[in-house]
């Protein structure tokens, strides 16, 4: 028999929770991807350009103290912890006769398009050298002017170049110690192969606890509504089990005021309404079988009389209704079984199984093979009138449908705290489409009458109460010999 997987209620709302995680993930990478590649420039104005601003200020100031032949090793030690590549550019060498090899062409354009505006101080002083408002630009048309007051570094730009896919940001730095061939200022450009340049360009850090700080927040508040309805929800599949294996008396234990509540209420009520309904049948068959008990007996005795008395036909008759009138005490002798494995005491001891089954094999399946792998220290908690019973009428039926080649396997195991008892047969077996009503009251799978075959349909629904009497299950399936295979979980010993 397929078993069907089952997920906890909780387990799907992790999953879904890490599902919508991913989701969150995808979405912020494209979003951020998307930010980063159209609209670069607008992070200028934030912390990245403060960023800019300030290691430019730097370097320009390490820069003025320095010689130009240390210059590249100073912006190399600057720039390499970001993992960037700096390159300082004077006036003279972006003009529009210099063909520029180590920065593309699009980026000394760029810097030509950005016109910083004009900083001029009181009295209409010149602000600090740039690039002046003008449709040409080149080495003559950088604006000299006095030194500023005090270092400045602007960021230009901070762009992407689309040809080799690298991030590029040019700040404009200024010098307040300019010599005879020092320049008053100048752009350095930083190329960086990734977005984030361990965190100058764009700190994805600001985000990454963002949206960590949003999401631990939603799931405080969505965890104790979250809880509430799953823990409801595993009390209500819990009761609906236990009410399955005919506990009627079920109570949830808690109480809601929304829709799970009314069907919790709703399950309690059914579960009370089926456990009336079902005492009401089995009071009602107990009854009846009792009734029958008296004058089915006087009937007997009475058809033994007469049998005694009478000669030829008359005798054969006689003994047709003798034989009727015993079927009919058989039937209801196991309604009698039925009634009181459903509501007899229950005396559960401690039975070593392989015992009771070795005797009960040498009583009904004498003469034949029996293959038994039951360990010996095997023990079951269980009342041994009901557990004998159900392996009492099991055995029977294999007997029964099997004929004369039966052949029967039982093998018994540990399955954590309860014992599995597997009895199976060669015999013609049950089709599946009738194996979940095999323990129905009155069910027989063989539509056939005859006292041989037909039986009264109560022998696997006594297994069932007989088991479940004991606080097992039992359950049927298709065995590997052909037949039929019952399987019986009950509590070790």
């Amino acid at each position: 028999m397929r078993t069907k997987v089952r997920f906890p209620l909780m387990a799907k709302v992790a999953m879904w929770l890490v599902v919508h995680l991913l989701v969150l993930a995808v979405a912020f990478s494209i979003f951020v991807g998307w930010q980063l590649q159209l609209g670069l420039d607008s992070l200028l104005t934030g912390a990245t350009g403060e960023r800019l601003s300030s290691l430019g200020k730097d370097i320009s100031a390490k820069l003025d103290d320095a010689p130009e032949s240390e210059w590249d090793a100073v912006i190399r030690t600057h720039v390499a912890p970001f993992g960037l590549d700096g390159i300082l550019r004077r006036p003279e060498e972006m003009g529009p006769d210099v063909k520029e090899a180590t920065v593309p062409e699009t980026i000394i354009e760029r810097v030509k398009r950005e016109r910083p505006p004009s900083r001029g101080g009181p009295g209409g002083r010149p602000g600090p050298p740039g690039f002046p408002p003008g449709p040409g630009r080149g080495p003559d048309d950088f604006r000299p002017g006095p030194p500023p007051r005090d270092r400045e570094a602007r960021a230009l730009f901070l762009t992407r170049d689309p040809e080799q896919g690298n991030f590029w940001a040019a700040l404009e730095l200024h010098f307040t110690k300019p010599g005879p061939e020092r320049p008053r200022s100048a752009v350095l450009f930083l190329k960086s192969e990734t977005a984030s340049a361990r965190g100058l360009f764009f700190d994805f850090r600001p985000w990454l606890f963002g949206g960590l700080a949003v999401l631990t927040l939603s799931i405080l508040l969505w965890a104790p509504f979250v809880l509430g309805i799953t823990r409801y929800a595993g009390r209500i599949s819990k009761a609906t089990a236990r009410i399955a294996d005919g506990n009627f008396d079920t109570k949830i234990g808690a109480s809601r005021n929304d829709e799970l509540g009314r069907a919790g209420e709703s399950i309690e009520e059914m579960s009370t309404r089926l456990g009336n309904l079902i005492a009401g049948q089995k009071r009602f068959l107990a009854d009846v079988a009792h009734e029958l008990c008296a004058p089915l007996a006087r009937m007997r005795t009475g058809l033994g009389i007469l049998q005694n008395g009478a000669e030829g036909r008359e005798a054969e008759r006689i003994g047709s209704i003798d034989e009727d009138a015993e079927e009919l005490s058989a039937l209801v002798s196991e309604l009698l079984a039925f009634t009181k494995a459903n509501s007899s005491a229950v005396e559960i001891e401690t039975i070593t199984l392989v015992e009771l089954l070795e005797d009960l094999v040498s009583r009904e399946l004498e003469g034949h093979p029996v293959e038994m792998k039951v360990p010996e220290d095997i023990t079951v908690n269980a009342d041994r009138r009901f557990l004998t019973r159900a392996l009492v009428n099991i055995l029977r039926n294999c007997h029964r449908h099997a004929g004369a080649e039966c052949v029967v396997r039982i093998s018994g195991k540990s399955e954590g705290d309860e014992v599995g008892l597997f009895i199976e047969d060669n015999g013609p077996g049950v089709a599946d489409g009738e194996m979940s009503r095999l323990f129905e009251p009155f069910y027989r799978p063989d539509r056939s009458r005859t006292r041989d075959t037909g039986g009264s349909g109560l022998g696997m629904a006594i297994v069932e109460s007989s088991v479940r009497a004991c606080g097992g299950k039992v359950s049927a399936e298709k065995s590997e010999l052909g037949g039929l295979l019952v399987k019986i979980n009950i509590q070790c010993g």
